[in-house]
């Protein structure tokens, strides 16, 4: 009697591999496009926390301001909780004491730069630009 072998042949194992592959060339785009809205969650948190700071300021002193040392932050522009957004202060179009813009910006060599990630902006009047 002649002994079957046991295991797996090259076939069946190269159309496992090429399941996975096909599996992880869809994954793997779609994991980082949820790494990037998650991400984003920072920008916004820290946007609506610096507007809310801005009108206080504001009330108190009759005019926005374009320094975020002014709103108790300890740089210029201030940075997001978890580290992957610059947020900036400029005046909207005309003069600062009627409008300002804050503006969340990708820290560079952060994932949200590399992923080509755009800045979103929040102004007074409660426009918003990029994706919200």
């Amino acid at each position: 009697m002649i002994k079957k072998g046991c295991g797996f042949s090259l076939i069946e194992l190269m159309v496992v591999v090429s399941i996975v592959g096909i599996l992880a060339a869809v994954a793997v785009p779609s994991y980082s496009a949820y790494i990037v809205r998650a991400n984003r969650v920072d920008a916004k948190e820290k946007l609506s926390e610096a507007m809310f700071e801005m009108e206080r300021f504001a009330t108190r002193n009759r005019t926005y301001t374009a320094d975020m040392t002014d709103l108790g932050y300890t740089a210029n522009p201030a940075i997001s909780n978890e580290g992957f957004y610059q947020i900036s202060a400029a005046l909207c179009a005309g003069d600062i004491t009627v409008c300002v813009t804050l503006t969340a910006t990708p820290v560079a060599g952060e994932y949200q730069a590399v992923a080509g990630e755009a800045a979103i902006t929040l102004d007074s009047r409660g426009a918003k630009t990029g994706k919200w």
